[in-house]
């Protein structure tokens, strides 16, 4: 089957798949070792949020592979949004997080509240924002330029049977 110009396809779409499968596995495994074993539940909630904003990374990816945009592809605007809060809510842990390990002047630990392994997972959360939206973005991209393709084939056709 041909695919339409201008759409994602082969190993970047299955290396987003893979990406966001393991990120979803290590954000869940986190969260269960950090929060049952090491009682470090700041680290641990941001590694669910992380594992959870991979898992929206990898069910837009899987959509746009079933074609599931194609009916309503400004619905991925909402999900760049998304992947903006998910960014801003990043940044704000990872800097509200390194100013209390400075202040505090916490080592690095893994029991109890550790505030530098809490900035790595709010870092990695602002990374799968990034990738929500990036993903996104290229995805209504993919859809836009296959429609302004379309458009300039259907100019071109009315200019060779002089249609008007």
């Amino acid at each position: 089957m041909d695919e339409p110009v201008g759409r994602i396809t082969g190993w970047p779409l299955k290396l987003r798949i893979i990406f966001s499968s393991i990120g979803i596995f290590v954000g869940v495994s986190v969260f269960i070792v950090f929060s049952t074993h090491y009682k470090n539940y700041n680290t641990g909630l941001w590694a669910l949020v992380s594992g959870l904003a991979a898992a929206i990374a990898l069910g837009v990816t899987i959509a746009y592979h079933k074609r599931a945009w194609d009916s309503n592809p400004m619905c991925l605007k909402s999900f760049m949004l998304l992947g903006c809060f998910i960014q801003l809510a990043g940044v704000c842990g990872l800097v509200a997080y390194l100013v209390l390990g400075i202040t505090k002047q916490d080592g690095l630990v893994i029991y109890g509240t550790d505030y530098y392994l809490t900035c790595v997972w709010c870092f990695m959360t602002w990374k799968w924002g990034l990738g929500i939206l990036l993903y996104s973005r290229s995805f209504l991209r993919s859809y836009t330029e296959r429609g302004r393709l379309l458009n300039d084939d259907a100019e071109i056709a009315k200019k060779a049977y002089n249609v008007r």
